[in-house]
């Protein structure tokens, strides 16, 4: 009679020769088809947003006069209103912007007041909002410089650059500005606690760099780990 092949018992272990073999958290959330980190570029735009060359606005004049102006913010960071002439709105937020053109448009139009007795009222709102030139470099799919919207943050930089590699520190994404790291982002504190308070929003010119990371364990088998940032517990 032929020979019984032996059966080979399901331990629940297998050998790992690289930690690529596994699979690091986190990786592969940027190369899901349906995960977008784009920001929405409908509706207004966030009240802390500051104003810049490339923006185009609005504003609308109703009362006494009706008109309506396309204003864009030029490289100098002035907008050219007609009749009015020069107002420089550069890193102004909506409202500095508005408070600004209380004065320089009721020299122009009378009507134009603060409080209830106003016969002309205008508003300022973004039209179009500029782009900006971001570096993402270090371990990422594809390292390079990439224009991305001005509302655009760090997890919108780094799903442009295909997110990050195998051998990146996800718990320490800096962002470079002038020189100077202004933030450092935990990609970790995003992806299980929904933590964004350090996914600031990215300026023109500003450097996303991702390292390597330090040191990494992997362990395998019927364990359950919880990280609590450098320490480690499990349960059997």
């Amino acid at each position: 009679p032929a020979p019984v092949k032996a059966q080979t018992v399901d331990t629940g272990l297998r050998t790992v020769d690289s930690v690529e073999a596994v699979g690091v958290f986190g990786v592969d959330v940027f190369r899901r088809s349906t995960t977008q980190f784009l920001p929405l570029l409908s509706g207004p735009v966030p009240p802390d947003y500051r104003l810049g060359p490339g923006d185009m606005l609005a504003l609308i004049l109703t009362g006494d006069v009706e008109l309506t102006y396309q204003l864009a913010v030029t490289r100098e960071g002035f907008v050219v209103i007609p009749q009015v002439g020069q107002v420089y709105l550069a890193n102004l937020t909506l409202a500095q912007a508005r408070s600004t053109l209380y004065d320089r448009l009721g020299r122009v139009y009378s009507g134009v007041r603060r409080g209830e007795n106003a016969t002309t009222q205008f508003d300022l709102s973004v039209a179009n909002v500029r782009a900006a030139q971001v570096y993402v470099v270090g371990e990422v799919t594809q390292p390079g410089a990439y224009q991305i919207s001005a509302l655009g943050t760090v997890l919108t930089a780094l799903y442009t650059a295909g997110g990050v590699t195998e051998r990146a520190n996800p718990r320490a994404v800096d962002v470079r500005r002038g020189g100077k790291t202004v933030a450092t982002f935990d990609l970790y504190d995003y992806l299980l606690k929904g933590d964004t308070r350090e996914d600031i929003r990215i300026e023109n010119g500003d450097v996303v760099f991702v390292g390597v990371r330090a040191r990494w364990v992997t362990v395998t088998g019927s364990v359950q780990l919880f990280f609590f940032n450098d320490t480690a517990t499990t349960e059997t």
